[in-house]
Order: C-alpha cells, then structure tokens, then sequence
C-alpha cells in the first residue's frame, strides 16, 4: 500500500475534484448559450486537463510517484461526462493520461530534490508566488 499511496493520491484527486465543482457551479450563474460554451471550451478542452496534470506535479513533487492517480483523475470526470457533456470517452483516456504524465514530471521533481538533499544540500525554501509579490513589505530585511 505505500507504493501506491493512497493518502496522496486522494489528497490530489480531492483538490481536483473540488476545482471541477467549482468550475461547473461558476457556469450555472450564466446564460444557458454561455454556461454550454464555458463547459465545453474551458473546462472539457481547456482547463480541466491542464489541472489534472498540474494537480499531478504539484502533489508528486513532494510524495514522489502516484500510479493511481492518472485513474481518479480519469474517473472524476466521468460522472460530470454523463450530466454536462456529450459522452467521450477519449477525454476521459485524455485526462487519464494528463494526470499520468503531471505524475511523472512530479516524481522527476521529487527525485531531483532528494538527490540534492543527499549529496548535503540544504533544502531550498521555496515561496509562493503570492508570498513573493508582497516580499518588499518584509519589514525583517530591513532591520
């Protein structure tokens, strides 16, 4: 069970899972011709398989490779296939393998940085983007 890692491939898939339901509620507050072409455009061509990889790296990087979750990333969109899309199941094999590939590049990631640590590097310190931007109000650098 460790070599699957459930805990982070539930963890991936529940942050994915949360970010298509919000992108199928964001579609409700427009206009019928609007939602559709939302859903279909951002979400079935665009965004969604971007986040499933994403998604993938970001949670790989730090646990290492998920061989499950290129599966759940596939098998969330099935349901939300059959009440807001047409039925097409090579997006759902699209998905599927885009959370795959998200999984591997993480890993890659996750295994650089376990050579640096074991070669005596300090581990890098890495801040958000957002933390970033308000860098210049850090009062502790200027003391």
């Amino acid at each position: 069970m460790e070599k699957l890692k459930i805990k982070a491939t539930a963890e991936a898939a529940a942050i994915l899972f949360g970010f298509f339901v919000f992108g199928i509620l964001l579609s409700f507050l427009f206009d019928e011709a609007t939602a559709e072409l939302f859903r279909l455009l951002l979400l079935e061509w665009g965004a969604f398989p971007m986040l499933c990889a994403i998604v993938g790296g970001v949670v790989s990087s730090k646990n290492g490779f998920m061989p499950v979750y290129g599966i759940c990333s596939a098998a969330i969109f099935v349901p939300f296939m059959f009440l807001f899309f047409e039925t097409n199941w090579a997006l759902v094999i699209a998905y599927g393998l885009f959370g795959l590939l998200g999984s591997l590049f993480g890993h890659w990631l996750y295994k650089k940085e376990v050579k640096r640590i074991e070669e005596g590097k300090p581990k890098k310190r890495r801040k958000s983007i957002i933390f970033s931007m308000f860098d210049r109000y850090d009062t502790k650098k200027y003391k």
